[in-house]
C-alpha cells in the first residue's frame, strides 16, 4: 500500500538533518538509557507524538524530539501524511472478499508454492549465499523455510508460518486501503473476474473518453 501511495501521492517525510548534533546525542542517550526510556522522554515532552510512533523505532522517536525542540510536533507532520493528496490523477481499485474464503485461498496458494517447489528454491538461494536477504521482515515464505533448514522448526511449523503471517499480511493490507476513501472496493463474492474487469472498464471509460 505504501508503495502505490508513494507512486500516485504526494508525500512529505519529517527527516531532518543527518548530522545534527543532537541527533547524535540522543542516539548516545538510547544506548545507554534504552529505548524506552527515550520513548518516555518523547511521552512526556510531546504526547501526541508518542501515539503515532512506536516505542522501539528509535530513528522516529529521535526525529520527533528534534521537532519538539524546534517548537513542532512530528504529529502535526504524519498527519499530512496520512491524509492523502494525489500528485497524478488515478482511479483506484481494490478487491475484497469474505475473510474466510480469503484465508482458504491464501493458505492454498501457499501449498500450491510449496507443491511447485518453494523449498527446493529456498535451498539454492541459500547456497548461493542469500540467507541474509532471504530472513528480512518482508520475505514471508523464504525466512519460514529458512528457520526449517536451520534445523529450527519442523517443515509442517514452518509451512503454517508462512500461511499464518500471509494472512495477517493480506489483513493489513485491507486495513491500509480502507483508510483511503478514494478507493472503489470490488466485492469479489459478487462480481466474477469478469464483471470486476468490465466494472473497472467502464469507469475508466467515464473518466477517459479516449481510454480504448
Amino acid at each position: 500500500g505504501l508503495y502505490i501511495r508513494a507512486a500516485l501521492d504526494e508525500m512529505e517525510f519529517p527527516q531532518g538533518e543527518l548530522e545534527d548534533p543532537r541527533r547524535v546525542a540522543y542516539q548516545a542517550f538510547a544506548q545507554e538509557h534504552g529505548d524506552q526510556t527515550l520513548y518516555d522522554e518523547l511521552k512526556r515532552r510531546d504526547p501526541r507524538a508518542a501515539e503515532v510512533i512506536h516505542p522501539h523505532n528509535v530513528r522516529r522517536v529521535i526525529r520527533a524530539l528534534e521537532m519538539a525542540d524546534d517548537g513542532m510536533s512530528y504529529a502535526d507532520q504524519v498527519q499530512g501524511f496520512s491524509t492523502p493528496a494525489a500528485y497524478y490523477p488515478s482511479i483506484q481499485f481494490a478487491l475484497t472478499m469474505d475473510r474466510e474464503r480469503l484465508y482458504r485461498r491464501i493458505n492454498d496458494r501457499v501449498d500450491r508454492m510449496m507443491e511447485l517447489g518453494l523449498l527446493e528454491e529456498v535451498r539454492e538461494l541459500v547456497a548461493d549465499g542469500f540467507a541474509d536477504a532471504l530472513t528480512s521482515a518482508q520475505a514471508i515464505g523464504y525466512k519460514e523455510l529458512i528457520g526449517y533448514l536451520s534445523g529450527d522448526c519442523s517443515l509442517a511449523d514452518a509451512v503454517e508460518l508462512i500461511k499464518q503471517r500471509s494472512r495477517r499480511y493480506a489483513k493489513r493490507q485491507l486495513s491500509w486501503f480502507r483508510r483511503d476513501p478514494r478507493i472503489c472496493w470490488l466485492d469479489m463474492d459478487e462480481l466474477s473476474i469478469d464483471d470486476a474487469a468490465e466494472v473497472v472498464t467502464r469507469a475508466l471509460e467515464s473518466a477517459c473518453p479516449d481510454f480504448r
